[in-house]
């Protein structure tokens, strides 16, 4: 009898050992991923899809899922490339990434309640849908601050495509201009335009005329122009990561990127929650509401030239630490941007 015993206490430690540890058990069913890209597939000098597939192939080893690979025709075709994927009812799991994918999601989740879908980068508010969003007024902050520190005259810009458009931008940025000096002006335009390259050179034009030193881009391709325009002028470009510039130019002085690895391997665990305890969509009980990446998350990176000195940069670590420490929300609207504290930056070692 108290062999029986013993022997069903370590059957009891063995089995408390695979959940806890997260080990598979014999036979548990492995989650199939599939990963629908958008038209550039992994062949785009964006490199958002591989860092994608990186991910997944390193939980492929890690959480034990299976991740298949599939491209995008074109975004005519998102939503019947979805419903493909959907009626074949071979994955647990569609992922997507990217506001013309989401879109699609949006569209498509409804008719399939029982198919789970991911969207990473914008969310989907669906019962089958899991969204994880970066926290891009939080790397605005951060610019922002950095565009403080670095004018000498106090004007700084800040420029986007269309108005009303990257409101968590314009906030995030405004916000981190207030923490380091109130006093610095800010001077905002719209290119009007995601293509048309003199629409850049027009809006540095003007930003030049005020008498600005710094600016922030959140336009699209005439982040280039800007950036042509900036170096022959004197003038200096932090730009966001809206649009990627490839540049070694010391005048953009620094750009965002976001880092995908976290935030895949985030999203696809609380998927798999959601689908290991029997079929559907809806299984596990895991709320469907959207998960955010920030700062604290190691969601962005941020790279700068030779242009910004060691002792700004050093400066710019006070900020990461604020947001580690959940310190501040970054308000996203005109009414939380107006009436936010601005005390609780007192003593920070970016603060004028």
């Amino acid at each position: 009898m108290k062999r029986i015993i013993a022997i069903l206490l370590c059957m009891s430690l063995i089995l408390t050992c695979f959940s806890a540890c997260g080990i598979k058990r014999p036979g548990q069913k492995k989650v199939t991923v599939v990963f629908l890209t958008d038209s550039s597939g992994f062949s785009s000098e964006d490199d958002t899809n591989k860092q994608i597939k990186d991910a997944l192939e390193g939980l492929k080893k890690s959480a034990g899922i299976v991740p298949t690979y599939k491209e995008g025709k074109d975004k005519e075709s998102y939503v019947s490339n979805l419903r493909e994927l959907a009626e074949s009812k071979e994955y647990d799991v569609i992922l997507t990434v990217g506001y013309a994918m989401s879109r699609a999601v949006d569209n498509v989740a409804k008719e399939y309640p029982e198919q789970l879908f991911v969207t990473i980068d914008y969310p989907v508010n669906k019962d089958n849908v899991l969204s994880i969003v970066f926290r891009e007024e939080e790397s605005a902050f951060y610019s922002g601050v950095l565009a403080a520190l670095m004018t000498k005259t106090n004007k700084v810009g800040f420029v986007s495509s269309f108005e009303g458009q990257n409101m968590s931008h314009l906030y995030g940025f405004l916000l981190g201009i207030r923490a380091v000096d109130p006093n610095i002006a800010v001077e905002i335009v719209y290119t009007h335009s995601y293509t048309d390259l003199s629409t850049g050179t027009a809006a540095a034009e003007k930003l030049k005329a005020a008498g600005v030193d710094v600016l922030y881009s959140c336009a699209a391709a005439p982040t280039s122009a800007l950036v042509d325009y900036a170096k022959e002028n004197k003038m200096l470009v932090i730009n966001s990561d809206i649009y990627k510039y490839d540049s070694t130019d010391k005048a953009l002085i620094s750009e965002t990127s976001k880092k995908y690895k976290s935030s895949v391997e985030y999203i696809i665990n609380a998927a798999i929650e959601v689908t290991k305890d029997g079929e559907g969509a809806k299984r596990g009980g895991i709320s469907t509401e959207s998960r955010y990446a920030g700062i604290a998350q190691n969601a962005f990176e941020f790279s700068f030239s030779s242009n910004v000195p060691k002792d700004i940069r050093g400066k710019l670590e006070a900020v990461k630490i604020m947001f580690a420490n959940s310190e501040i929300v970054v308000p996203t609207d005109d009414a939380g941007y107006t009436n936010f504290d601005l005390s609780i930056f007192e003593g920070k070692a970016f603060k004028k």
